[in-house]
């Protein structure tokens, strides 16, 4: 298995060499998706759809756990009782449970319970994609930029929307502008020429940093339990993949917290 093979390229070569652009009878997508331009990290790449389908096998598993979890409040205890196994409906309440925890502990209970579908969902996907890095021929979607900038984009757009709307623009906008003196009963902000650039660099970089901390660590976490695989397949890769288990949760709890913080941090009333 070479280096970008997956169980889906090898199960079925010639529709993937079609769809990416690698046979006589391409779909075309290759052409009309792929990136020929390069610029400081963005330099010339493998063009594959691999991660779509790990995207889309997430949102299947995560289906399947809320489908599970369903049927599990329609049963004799009504989902008061936890379920007698450890199931995928378990699992889902248990890790719902937990990031509903982490939410309340930082913005509240009402509001944890205004964004928890936001913030439960973000991290059961990143989860399940994560999770996909570990299994030999599979690959996680997370490890791809693409998907990570538009994961942290959605957490970008977010709170500053909801920073906006709850504090309203002038209180949202003004912590851009730094500190500020009154002076016959206006405020003038008077380090604004220094502050508005740190303040703008400062929120783009959340994103970018989401997303690139999470690529990174999935890339190289792939890499290494690749290595051992192909070095010796039988024992040698446990203990990569034991730690690789503590990588994906590790990365999906970081990811969390930090839209967490920046959610809470958007929506806090200013006090002046």
């Amino acid at each position: 298995m070479g280096e970008h093979d997956t169980w889906y390229t090898l199960l079925d070569p010639e529709f993937w060499a079609r769809l990416e652009g690698h046979h006589p009878e391409s779909l075309g997508l290759r052409e009309a998706l792929g990136r020929e331009g390069t610029w400081m990290m963005f330099q010339e790449t493998h063009f594959t759809l691999v991660h779509v389908a790990a995207a889309v096998i997430a949102c299947v598993i995560i289906l399947f756990c809320t489908w599970r979890w369903r049927s599990s409040l329609h049963d004799e205890t009504r989902g008061v009782v936890p379920p007698a196994r450890w199931g995928a409906a378990a699992m889902l309440a248990g890790f719902v449970g937990a990031t509903f925890r982490y939410t309340a502990d930082t913005m509240g209970e009402e509001q944890a319970r205004k964004y928890l579908p936001f913030i439960g969902t973000l991290a059961l996907f990143i989860f399940c994609c994560n999770l996909q890095a570990l299994l030999p021929g599979f690959l996680s979607a997370t490890d791809t930029l693409k998907t990570n900038l538009a994961l942290s984009g959605m957490v970008f757009v977010l709170y500053n929307v909801m920073g906006l709307v709850k504090q309203g623009p002038v209180h949202y906008l003004a912590h851009f502008f730094g500190p500020s003196f009154e002076l016959g009963g206006l405020r003038f902000p008077w380090l604004f020429w220094l502050f508005i650039p740190v303040e703008i660099a400062s929120h783009i970089a959340r994103p970018v940093s989401l997303a690139v901390r999470l690529m990174g660590n999935m890339i190289a976490d792939h890499k290494v339990v690749g290595a051992m695989l192909a070095i010796f397949p039988l024992l040698l890769p446990v203990p990569f993949l034991i730690l690789g288990t503590l990588v994906v949760i590790v990365q999906t709890l970081v990811f969390t917290l930090l839209t967490i913080v920046y959610i809470a941090t958007a929506i806090e009333q200013a006090e002046h």
